[in-house]
C-alpha cells in the first residue's frame, strides 16, 4: 500500500488540515534517545480512519506543532503500541495529551491474548500475519533512508487499525471495554503525573539530603529542563 511522504512543514500543514477530517488516528514514532537529555523524534508514521499512511520525515520538517495538535485533539481516538513516547513528544509540543486513546498492548492484555507482547507478536496472533522483523537496529536519524527502511516503519502503522478493531471486538465479546476505557484514563493520568508533576523529587541519591540540598537539587533539574 502506498503513502504519502512529507518532509516540508508546507507540506505538513496541507496534510493536517486533511487529517483534521479523520476520527481516528494511528501513530508510531521513529526515535533515537541515546545520545541526548531528551529522545530525538526522527520519523513520524500515521494512518487515518481511511487507511491512508503518511510519513513525515521530522528531520526534514522543522515545526511539527500542527501535527501534534491534531493528535491532541478532543473527540478523535489515536491508537498506538506501547505508546508512552508517542504522548511525550504530543505533550512536550502541545501541552495537552489526547483524551481518547487506545493502546492495542494494554488492550491485548485486558482481552486475555498477551502481555506485554511486542508489535510483531500481536501481528502474528491477532491477524495472522508474518511481521517484518528488519530494520529494528537502525539508526533513524541517518540520510537518505532506504526503502527497507520505509517499509518497516510504515509496517508499524499498517497494522494498527486492523489489530485496534479485531482487539475491541474481543473486549466487546468479553464485556471488557469498560475496563479498558478506566485503564486508558487511569494511565492517561500517570503519564501526565510523571511527565509534569516534581519529577526532580525521582533524581537518583536525594533520600539523604536534607531541606536546603533538595531546594539545589530541584533548581539544580528545573534549570536543566529549561
Amino acid at each position: 500500500m502506498s503513502h504519502l511522504e512529507i518532509r516540508t512543514d508546507a507540506a505538513l500543514r496541507d496534510y493536517c488540515r486533511h487529517l483534521a477530517d479523520s476520527s481516528l488516528v494511528g501513530l508510531d514514532t521513529e526515535f533515537v534517545s541515546e545520545y541526548s537529555y531528551r529522545p530525538r523524534l526522527c520519523l513520524a508514521q500515521v494512518v487515518d480512519d481511511r487507511g491512508r499512511m503518511a510519513m513525515i520525515d521530522s528531520m526534514a520538517v522543522e515545526d511539527l506543532t500542527p501535527f501534534w495538535e491534531i493528535v491532541a485533539t478532543a473527540g478523535r481516538e489515536i491508537v498506538v503500541h506501547a505508546g508512552r513516547g508517542e504522548l511525550e513528544f504530543c505533550l512536550r509540543a502541545t501541552g495537552r495529551l489526547p483524551e481518547k486513546v487506545f493502546d492495542v498492548q494494554i488492550a491485548a492484555g485486558l482481552a486475555g491474548i498477551e502481555y506485554p507482547a511486542n508489535y510483531g507478536t500481536l501481528i502474528s496472533q491477532v491477524l495472522g500475519e508474518k511481521p517484518n522483523k528488519h530494520e529494528t537496529r537502525t539508526d533513524w536519524r541517518r540520510r537518505p533512508l532506504s526503502s527497507r527502511q520505509i517499509e518497516y516503519a510504515m509496517d508499524d502503522v499498517r497494522h494498527l487499525r486492523p489489530l485496534r478493531d479485531a482487539i475491541a471486538g474481543r473486549l466487546e465479546s468479553l464485556n471488557r471495554l469498560e475496563w479498558l476505557r478506566e485503564e486508558m484514563t487511569r494511565w492517561l493520568d500517570e503519564v501526565h503525573r510523571s511527565l509534569t508533576h516534581q519529577r526532580w523529587r525521582r533524581v537518583s541519591g536525594n533520600s539523604g539530603l536534607d531541606r536546603r540540598a533538595l531546594a539545589v537539587l530541584r533548581e539544580l533539574w528545573q534549570w536543566r529542563e529549561e
